[in-house]
């Protein structure tokens, strides 16, 4: 599985400590108010954060040891979303931090 998902104006973080690894790097950088106010945030760097709880499909090794009739078994994983507003914010965030 994949720590982090880049789709068109959206990174989902599945593993919500790589988001805080990024984060207080952040906060070194620009300071804590940039980053923890999110009107601020959007102004800055182009994005907001979300928190969600996405459905994740378990691996073929975890399905192998699930008891059930079910072909594929889910379960809900916490995960952060950044939302973009455009694609210049979130090509910049891709090159410096990930």
């Amino acid at each position: 599985m994949k720590d982090v998902e880049v789709k068109k104006n959206l990174i989902i973080f599945k593993n919500p400590d790589r988001w805080l690894q990024i984060r207080d790097r952040m906060i070194e950088e620009y300071g804590k108010t940039n980053i923890i106010i999110s009107w601020r945030l959007r102004k800055e760097f182009g994005f907001t954060i979300r928190e969600h709880r996405g459905l994740a499909q378990h691996s073929s090794k975890d399905l192998e040891q699930l008891e059930g009739d079910w072909q594929w078994k889910y379960y809900y994983q916490d995960q952060i979303h950044l939302d973009f507003f455009n694609d210049s914010s979130q090509s910049w965030f891709q090159l410096k931090y990930l």
